[in-house]
């Protein structure tokens, strides 16, 4: 499998590439907060988003 995704000015972009499954999956990080990949049986389960403020 080969993966190729342009870089976008101004955004973070989180790309999983799932050997397991044979998937690769592109998210845009949060701008405060967490991103966060979760695995269950050694396969990507899903990316949960915890978005904060800054004071």
């Amino acid at each position: 499998m080969t993966v190729s995704h342009p870089v976008v000015p101004g955004k973070v972009l989180v790309i999983v590439i799932d050997g397991v499954q044979g998937k690769a999956k592109v998210a845009e990080a949060v701008e405060h907060g967490f991103t966060i990949v979760e695995t269950a049986k050694g396969k990507t389960a899903r990316i949960k988003f915890e978005e904060s403020e800054l004071f």
